[in-house]
């Protein structure tokens, strides 16, 4: 497909999840019928406006059969783009793409593609509140929720859109956005990704077409971050949330995040400005904030917008305090790196921590040691629990560790074990299959049993 151009032919859309039912949508404003492949056998869209826009149901366990019979087939993220069917139909005739890439040909505004492997969507939505500040027009959209192809019609040339991309929505792109930012990259998803390296390799899409034209913002204390956002032309600045100043990009001095190049070199806004905990947030506010720059906008905006930033659901999200005790939802906290982070945010008091869940094929050094420095006591959910507290106990944590069945139970026992003025920090660094449908319905419970205890 080329810029404008509407795919035509037999489509197929593979997997009916969030992406593939607003690319529907779209489809059936733009007259094209489609076919729809799911695994469910029970999946329909009786009640959406677009269904008589559907050739044909194929549901089921062969709903991969015969896809070598359409001309362009809409990959949703949650199936591999290694899937060995789809690995064969690329030799093929048939088109392999994305509801994503239509977007990125498609779209008349500026894009942001903003990946790694935590922080996207914080950063993402600092970089709009800032951008809000400035009165910007900005969307924000991808992996945060919100297919962009469902406001694609809607866009000109002076907006901007801030598109969140997980290694999923990356993996089988050939067309980078406009710009780019490359946030810290440990490894994650292992359970679909063939390795690492297949895992980072998916992400230099964000950046793997650029021209001299384009530019990429990257975490600068991130050698893997910096690997991939090397991987095209682009002009190159970097972030940090340390002391070493950039040759180009922002970094912390006196308590200012401040920018410098060629021409400049000031202050941009304070820290105390950004109002979320965890020196992993800092980092992400000195991202936005040289993202904010090269997109034209002023000191006091950035300031203004970071002020104005709302935290995001289930990442370190302040649910209650009850008898003195503060309750913090990071189910966000999927990776073993990011559980660490969120350890590191609250070890100024007392700690318990709720974690475990099910496996991505992780290693639990990073969250071992954070447990072993920081946590008072521990309390463990789910099948990788007990690796998490051997990964503890060789780091050096001799405090209590308990075992629960569900989140109530881990909750009720939290509490027990957390000294007055302590905090209990939900911090899986795991997925959440198994116990729980998704993150959010797991940090959802975790709110629903906060609120229902008693003084």
């Amino acid at each position: 497909m080329t810029k404008n151009e509407v795919p035509e032919g037999r489509l197929a859309l593979l997997g009916l999840g969030v992406e593939n039912r607003a690319l529907a949508a779209w489809l059936a404003v733009h007259n094209r019928t489609f076919t729809i492949c799911d695994a469910n056998p029970a999946c329909s869209a009786a009640n959406e406006k677009w269904v008589s826009a559907v050739d044909t149901w194929n549901l089921g366990e062969d709903y991969l059969q015969d896809l070598h019979e359409f001309d362009v087939v809409f990959r949703s993220p949650g199936i591999p783009a290694l899937h060995p069917l789809l690995v064969e139909l690329r030799r093929s005739s048939t088109l392999v793409t994305s509801q994503t890439q239509l977007f990125l040909e498609r779209c008349p505004a500026f894009v942001v593609g903003i990946t790694g492997t935590k922080g996207k969507g914080t950063t993402a939505t600092m970089l709009a509140s800032i951008l809000s500040a400035a009165s910007r027009d900005c969307r924000l959209a991808g992996n945060i929720g919100i297919p962009p192809v469902g406001f694609l019609d809607e866009l000109n040339s002076s907006d901007i859109v801030i598109l969140e991309l997980s290694s999923f929505q990356l993996q089988d792109l050939t067309r980078s956005p406009d710009a780019a930012i490359v946030l810290a990259i440990d490894v994650d998803h292992l359970d679909v990704h063939a390795d690492r390296a297949e895992y980072v390799e998916a992400k230099t899409s964000v950046c793997r077409f650029h021209g001299s034209e384009n530019w990429a913002v990257c975490v600068g204390d991130d050698d893997t971050a910096s690997r991939v956002a090397n991987r095209g032309q682009s002009r190159l600045v970097t972030a940090t949330a340390s002391s070493l100043v950039p040759t180009t990009g922002t970094w912390i001095e006196d308590g200012m995040i401040r920018w410098c190049s060629d021409q400049e070199n000031r202050s941009l806004a304070s820290v105390e400005a950004i109002g979320v905990r965890g020196l992993h947030n800092v980092a992400n506010a000195c991202v936005a904030s040289a993202a904010a720059v090269l997109l034209g906008t002023e000191a006091q905006q950035i300031e203004a917008g970071l002020r104005s930033f709302n935290p995001l659901p289930h990442r370190l999200e302040e649910v209650s305090t009850v008898d003195g005790v503060l309750f913090v939802n990071d189910s966000l906290a999927t990776t073993p790196v990011a559980a660490a982070a969120a350890i590191e945010a609250y070890n100024d008091r007392p700690l318990v921590v709720i974690t475990g869940g099910a496996s991505k094929k992780a290693e639990y050094e990073a969250l071992g040691r954070a447990l072993a420095q920081h946590a008072t006591a521990v309390v463990l959910l789910g099948e990788e629990g007990q690796r998490i507290a051997d990964a503890a106990a060789l780091a050096g944590y001799q405090g209590p560790v308990a075992i629960a069945a569900g989140m109530e139970i881990a909750v009720g026992v939290a509490r027990r074990l957390v000294p007055a003025g302590g905090v209990v920090l939900l911090a899986p660094g795991c997925a959440s299959f198994g116990m729980f449908r998704d993150y959010a319905e797991r940090g959802e419970i975790f709110r629903d049993v906060v609120a229902g205890l008693s003084p």
